[in-house]
């Protein structure tokens, strides 16, 4: 058997974040280039269609808690179905591991949050504030179904993941529209908050994965 001393090992380790620090660096700004680019379309798309993404978004602490609190039950959905012996939930695991694991391993936690914050802008802003807005007007229920449609095409990851993805924006929906008056923040919040605990948990995974794969040493 080959066993790494503790020099090697260092090395090995010292090597190993050289490498993978840009690509994670790579991905925040990446995925945050990304996110404002999806704000410009929101701003483009609400343009065309007569629809301001800003329209119902409001600064309001109260709404920034129930955005808070929303996001719990999200996350104890994602966090139960993560442990089901159910292949499609198991396959959505796998994929956030080797995809996002080795991109958010050693992220700052400031930047990553950033990063949530610029998703949950531009994605609520583009399909809750200006389409969901836009499509209201042939019927609530049909804004609803149309809008989570495309949002979960948008998370094509696997099968069974589009149709998560879809009933969660249903339930982004549901925050808009239940609350009086219409706050896109609540949405805005409960996606960010969702992401980053999301985030949080597949860097904690796959560091304990990682652990359990390492050479030891044996006599």
């Amino acid at each position: 058997m080959n066993i790494l001393s503790m020099d090697d090992w260092d090395d090995e380790e010292e090597e190993f974040e050289e490498t993978t620090a840009p690509e994670q660096q790579s991905f925040i700004l990446g995925g945050s280039l990304i996110s404002i680019g999806i704000i410009v379309i929101a701003f483009g798309v609400g343009w065309g269609l007569g629809v301001s993404p800003l329209t119902n978004l409001n600064w309001n602490w109260t709404d920034l808690l129930i955005g808070v609190l929303a996001a719990l039950p999200l996350y104890l959905f994602f966090f139960l179905t993560s442990r089901l012996p159910i292949k499609g939930f198991q396959q959505i695991q796998q994929f956030l591991l080797e995809e996002l694991g080795p991109r958010v391993e050693h992220g700052k936690v400031w930047e990553l949050f950033i990063l949530c914050i610029f998703i949950g802008l531009g994605e609520e802003m583009l399909f809750r504030g200006v389409l969901q807005s836009w499509a209201t007007q042939y019927g609530v229920i049909v804004a609803i179904i149309f809008t989570n449609i495309l949002f979960g095409i948008l998370h094509s990851i696997t099968r069974l993941y589009v149709i998560v993805a879809t009933l969660m924006g249903v339930y982004m929906s549901l925050l808009l529209i239940l609350f009086t008056p219409q706050n896109l923040l609540i949405p805005v919040t409960t996606h960010t908050v969702y992401d980053f605990m999301c985030f949080m948990y597949v860097m904690h995974a796959y560091r304990q994965q990682k652990e359990a794969e390492q050479p030891y040493e044996s006599e």
